[in-house]
């Protein structure tokens, strides 16, 4: 069986971005990474979450933004396979085996070279921080029902 090559990345920059204007930080990240890559981005969606998103050679990129290490804002920025065609094996046998071939730190040289910015590789560090503050951020979701009301709210109140 033939495998197939699926190219991806995952890289990171640093932003300005403040509770007042993080989508206009993630706008302006995506527009530097679209004129250095020749694409445009456009408001979407990744992990259920907003994102500006663009596809380029095959690729789906997204720009979201996420929690750093000592709660820096961070605009992550990563690239998977799209093309709906490499879900299926060059045969048509249906099976697919790939090999996963990562170019973030070829990413991450050519977007400081052509955008001026600061890219880097996430760390495990950066990462464990990325998942802290995700997770502090679902607690903080957790902490209100559909109508509105905290857990403290409830138990002060009881169900009506």
């Amino acid at each position: 069986m033939k495998k197939r090559q699926k190219i991806h990345f995952s890289v990171r920059v640093d932003t300005d971005e403040t509770p007042e204007r993080p989508v206009k930080a993630l706008e302006q990240v995506a527009t530097s990474v679209g004129r250095a890559l020749n694409c445009t981005f456009a408001e979407g969606e990744f992990q259920r979450w907003y994102a500006q998103v663009a596809d380029v050679f095959g690729l789906k990129l997204s720009v979201a933004g996420v929690g750093g290490i000592g709660g820096k804002s961070v605009a992550k920025l990563v690239g998977a396979v799209a093309e709906k065609g490499f879900r299926y094996a060059p045969d048509g046998s249906g099976q697919v085996e790939y090999d996963r071939v990562d170019i973030s730190a070829y990413m991450v040289d050519l977007l400081t070279i052509r955008t001026g910015l600061e890219w880097y590789q996430p760390t495990p560090e950066d990462l464990a921080a990325e998942r802290g503050a995700a997770g502090r951020f679902d607690d903080r979701l957790g902490q209100v029902s559909p109508q509105g009301w905290t857990r403290d709210d409830e138990e002060k109140f009881g169900d009506w």
